[in-house]
């Protein structure tokens, strides 16, 4: 694989897993420690009509996460996500959508320079990839930085914050390939070649494809 080599683009949640794994970890979180439900649940009143508009969204989440990592230094959340990592393992439903992990093998096989961007967690998201057996793919995600004792987001590779990010390290744009699920990456997929939708909502096919003149491809993984 060489630099010259096409660049392929993976979104992680909904397009390579079954599930928004950073949600699911933080909602693991707070239930480990019924005090932290108690501190969520105590705000709720307030916090669930900012929930419910897009810009204000985040004040809730960025709450939310902060209660759950409350106490925590970096290494005990590496810690906690170690366990429930093993957890969802264990479990019967698959982290992982096989044709996701598939066609990402098969770009590697190709010689392309493959990169997951991606909301999650960064250090949630490498320890599920290692699980898998793709730890080794070059992987751009979320972080979080200590904040009056419980931690808050700290970079957020999400929507047209993934470019600059990529960016960085050293994945900049045009990239030959992108794989997302949802209209959040729309930014990214107006630099890509080509395009595909994994098991896209409506509202994303429409909103995509009212904003992209060129076609997108639609799959559908099970």
């Amino acid at each position: 694989m060489s630099e010259n080599s096409p660049t392929v683009v993976f979104d992680f949640d909904l397009t390579l897993t079954n599930w928004d794994t950073a949600d699911r970890f933080f909602r693991w979180l707070l239930r480990c420690q019924g005090w932290r439900w108690a501190l969520v649940f105590g705000l709720a009143p307030v916090l669930a009509p900012l929930f419910l508009i897009r810009k204000t969204r985040k004040f809730p989440v960025g709450y939310a996460v902060w209660v759950a990592t409350l106490g925590l230094s970096q290494e005990q959340l590496q810690q906690r996500v170690r366990e429930h990592a093993e957890e969802l393992f264990l479990c019967p439903a698959p982290v992982f959508l096989l044709e996701g992990l598939e066609r990402l093998q098969s770009h590697l096989k190709q010689g392309h320079r493959v990169v997951i961007a991606t909301g999650c967690l960064e250090v949630l998201a490498k320890e599920l990839l290692g699980r898998a057996g793709y730890g080794h793919v070059p992987l751009v995600g979320s972080t979080l930085r200590p904040f009056l004792g419980g931690m808050a987001r700290h970079e957020h590779c999400f929507g047209p914050n993934k470019i600059p990010m990529l960016s960085r390290r050293g994945f900049a744009p045009p990239w030959e390939i992108t794989y997302t699920d949802h209209q959040c990456d729309l930014p990214v997929l107006q630099l890509s070649a080509e395009r595909f939708l994994v098991n896209p909502t409506p509202k994303a096919v429409r909103l995509i494809r009212h904003e992209l003149d060129c076609e997108t491809t639609i799959l559908t993984w099970q």
